[in-house]
């Protein structure tokens, strides 16, 4: 009874710090996010995605295919309608209740020690990168809450719930997948230690899994995404191609180039600059400069992995030494999200140090760093949303609802692509009925790895550059919206709609015969 009550105070004061100002920060919903959302919608009303397909196993999305379990999970929290609760519902109950299976797995560790899973809890709920990452819709929180059970599963030895757990991560988040083989390696030397006879019934669920994500690994849609951050760029090879002329092709190569920069990659999530200083190189994933677990406590950090190395606990020390490896072999690492296992193991790391500690003056010193991390924390978040506004497509609401009311006064409205997929905000923010944007005369092209819509409706979707020209000779009635400045003399400004930093985002205009 008495950890039914800790567990739902965790839950209770989790959720509250994971919903507190939601509408304000982070300052808008970003196109992933947006995408998420109206694909599940979409489901919601027609069972298909919104380029009309039935209820697909990978989604199309722009381009760069999402993963499905995000979106059916988000299903049932569409039925209050399409907004920024309900399509962060899943992130932000995935961390919440992140605290409470952090409980149960340092429970695992340490079952005599009473303090410890408090603390580990504790140090989930606080920590700047669980706070962050929960208020934004993320597959990669899904993925995170879904290891964790599998890994809870795995110390208590209970491995065909391990499994289908991790069945379910492989259709979460792409570093799942990427783990793949490593949790069959311990699997695999774990089944043979205990003598476990093996029930191919109980584990049709993983197989199957594993069976759909090989499939999809060999088509067009499951190396998309990799091919988008993958260390092996243009870029790279340009840069393996001019080192060609200084050294032989046998040590200058796409192998020894990978090898070289994965290994660099790996190495630098273990440098103190990423977890307690600076965070990951993608400021939507953390704040810039701002510390993913407090600096204060480092020390706690080297003397957790001694004592966890010393207490044999091996299956731990493994998770967390293979964890950044998703994010090691793509380009900007570390990157918080990418290597969110490794963040999370690496605040368990932490609170395993607090264990061997018996003086409860160390208590209070976590008690202490923990108040101390919110002071920082919080005016450094405010002022990240006001700042990086811009990044976060802030103002496409504002210039939806504005078209939305006066959309019966134009035969045609241009949305300039400057800021990032403008369709996608308008089908969310209307929000349009996905039966008749599948049969609405869409107007798309692929390029570029990409899927680029261009029009349906009357809505009309122009590169930035190209405002100017399209729209000089128009003489219907029109509605413009882009770019400041960014239009000819036969516009007349009707307002204008500001970043939160005050700075202007967009310009809506009705253009009119010279």
């Amino acid at each position: 009874m008495k950890q039914i009550k800790i567990f739902l105070l965790l839950f209770i004061i989790s959720l509250f710090v994971r919903l507190i100002y939601l509408k304000t920060i982070p300052p808008s919903l970003n196109w992933d996010e947006i995408s998420l959302g109206y694909n599940s919608f979409s489901i919601l009303k027609t069972g298909k995605d919104q380029w009309g397909i039935n209820f697909p196993l990978i989604f199309r999305a722009y381009g760069d295919y999402k993963l499905p379990l995000y979106i059916y999970f988000s299903i049932p929290f569409l039925l209050f309608g399409l907004n920024i609760f309900t399509v962060k519902a899943i992130s932000i109950l995935c961390g919440s209740l992140l605290p409470i299976l952090t409980y149960l797995i340092l429970q695992k560790l340490k079952p005599k020690n009473k303090t410890f899973p408090l603390i580990g809890s504790l140090l989930i709920c606080f920590s700047p990168w669980s706070i962050f990452l929960s208020r934004i819709a993320l597959e990669a929180n899904l993925f995170l809450f879904l290891f964790s059970i599998s890994f809870y599963f795995l110390l208590s030895k209970k491995y065909y719930l391990s499994t289908f757990f991790y069945a379910l991560c492989l259709f979460s988040y792409n570093s799942s997948r990427v783990l793949l083989p490593f949790y069959l390696i311990i699997l695999f030397i774990l089944w043979l230690k205990n003598k476990h006879k093996i029930n191919i019934i109980k584990l049709l669920p993983f197989c199957l899994a594993i069976f759909i994500f090989v499939n999809q690994s060999l088509n067009q849609s499951g190396q998309a995404r990799y091919k988008w951050v993958s260390i092996l760029d243009e870029g790279a090879i340009n840069q393996i191609n001019n080192l060609r002329g200084k050294y032989p092709r046998f040590i200058i190569n796409k192998a020894t180039y990978f090898t070289y920069s994965a290994t660099k990659n790996y190495i630098s999530h273990f440098n103190p600059k990423f977890l307690f200083f600076s965070g990951g190189s993608q400021y939507q994933f953390n704040i810039p400069n701002f510390y993913l677990i407090s600096y204060l406590l480092i020390p706690f950090f080297i003397f957790g992995i001694y004592w966890l190395y010393k207490d044999k606990q091996y299956i731990f020390l493994y998770f967390l030494f293979v964890s950044p490896i998703p994010s090691a072999i793509t380009r900007d690492a570390p990157h918080t999200l990418r290597s969110i296992a490794f963040v999370y193991l690496s605040s368990l790391v932490v609170a395993y140090a607090f264990s061997k500690l018996k003086n409860k003056a160390y208590f209070l010193i976590f008690i202490i760093t923990l108040l101390i991390s919110q002071i920082q924390f919080w005016p450094k978040y405010f002022a990240y949303s006001k700042i990086y506004s811009q990044s976060w497509q802030y103002g496409y609401n504002e210039v939806v609802q504005y078209a939305k009311n006066n959309f019966g006064k134009y035969n045609q409205i241009i949305i300039t692509k400057k800021y990032g997929e403008p369709h996608e905000f308008v089908l969310f923010y209307w929000p349009y009925d996905p039966y008749k944007y599948q049969n609405n005369n869409l107007v798309w092209d692929y390029h570029a790895s990409w899927y680029w819509v261009d029009a349906f409706n009357k809505f009309k979707f122009i590169n930035d550059w190209e405002i100017k020209d399209k729209t000089k000779n128009i003489t219907s009635p029109t509605l413009l919206i882009t770019s400041p400045n960014n239009y000819n003399n036969n516009a007349k400004l009707i307002k204008t709609v500001y970043f939160k930093d005050n700075s202007p985002a967009f310009d809506i205009l009705e253009l009119y015969e010279k």
